[in-house]
């Protein structure tokens, strides 16, 4: 079968995977869209409020470890040497056996945080427990800046025009692509993961993940206080910190996000070539 693509073909493949998917990853995905409601209960029991920003956070771990799992738990017979002979033999294209793929490990933790996030709204409605506040966006910043508020540690409004109000607005306005490149490199070394680890597909590719971020961290702070020293220096001074620390960060921010999307995209090409080539 060479790669070409077939919408009948297509549709006929995607409802296969999905029957597999639901029954490989149907409960795991139920646990990790409704982990919020363990926050609802306990606030209700105890009568306590919870913070908007660890309702949040508490999303954000279900969405990662919804992307760390997805490929293995989901996909876990593609490339075995039993299963995955079915798996090769299939009449579709390489191409849409990677489209189906990455589509369903991309959609999920999509869906989870949509859904998590819908779920939380819902809790909050209830006049019970101490849900009090919706959670406005998903965004770090203001999140932070939400819990600060809540806790009475600064009033946020206060911050406006200020050097660090500046600096968390610039470092807020990359937030979304960092965040986007972030999750399409990670969700593509798990799903690679998948397909070249036999036996403890997710242990094996997070120890390598976490391996190539520590080095790549370390290279680019590294080129970032080489090619903004006096930045670097100002910042650890009273000068001008803010202005300093906001120059250093967005650099660092910016070389990160360019770096890791070159990767990204290197990571899925492989992907494909790899599933197209897969030895069983």
């Amino acid at each position: 079968m060479n790669n070409t693509f077939s919408l009948n073909r297509f549709g006929k493949l995607l409802a296969m995977d999905g029957k597999k998917y639901l029954r490989n990853f149907g409960i795991t995905l139920a646990i990790l869209c409704s982990i919020n409601i363990g926050n609802w209960l306990i606030s209700m029991v105890f009568n306590a409020t919870i913070f908007t920003f660890w309702r949040w956070f508490t999303i954000y771990v279900a969405v990662f470890l919804s992307i760390i799992l997805v490929p293995a738990k989901a996909f876990r017979d593609i490339n075995l040497p039993r299963e995955g002979v079915y798996y090769a033999i299939l009449p579709v294209s390489n191409l849409e056996k990677y489209l189906s793929y990455v589509l369903y490990c991309v959609m999920t933790p999509v869906f989870v945080i949509f859904f998590s996030w819908g779920l939380d709204s819902l809790l909050t409605l209830i006049p019970i427990g101490g849900f009090e506040n919706y959670i406005e966006n998903l965004s770090i910043t203001d999140a932070m800046m939400d819990l600060f508020n809540d806790e009475g540690v600064v009033d946020s409004s206060a911050l406006a025009g200020t050097g660090y109000f500046e600096m968390m607005k610039k470092i807020g306005s990359m937030e979304l692509w960092n965040y986007l490149v972030g999750f399409l490199f990670t969700l593509g070394l798990f799903m690679l993961g998948n397909l070249l680890f036999k036996t403890h597909k997710t242990g094996k590719t997070l120890g390598i993940t976490i391996g190539i971020s520590y080095v790549i961290s370390t290279a680019l702070q590294t080129v970032m206080i080489l090619f903004h020293y006096n930045d670097f220096l100002a910042a650890n001074s009273s000068s001008a910190p803010f202005n300093a620390l906001s120059s250093l960060t967005t650099g660092t921010m910016t070389a990160s996000i360019l770096v890791n999307a070159l990767l990204t995209i290197g990571i899925y090409v492989g992907l494909f070539f790899k599933l197209k080539t897969q030895k069983y």
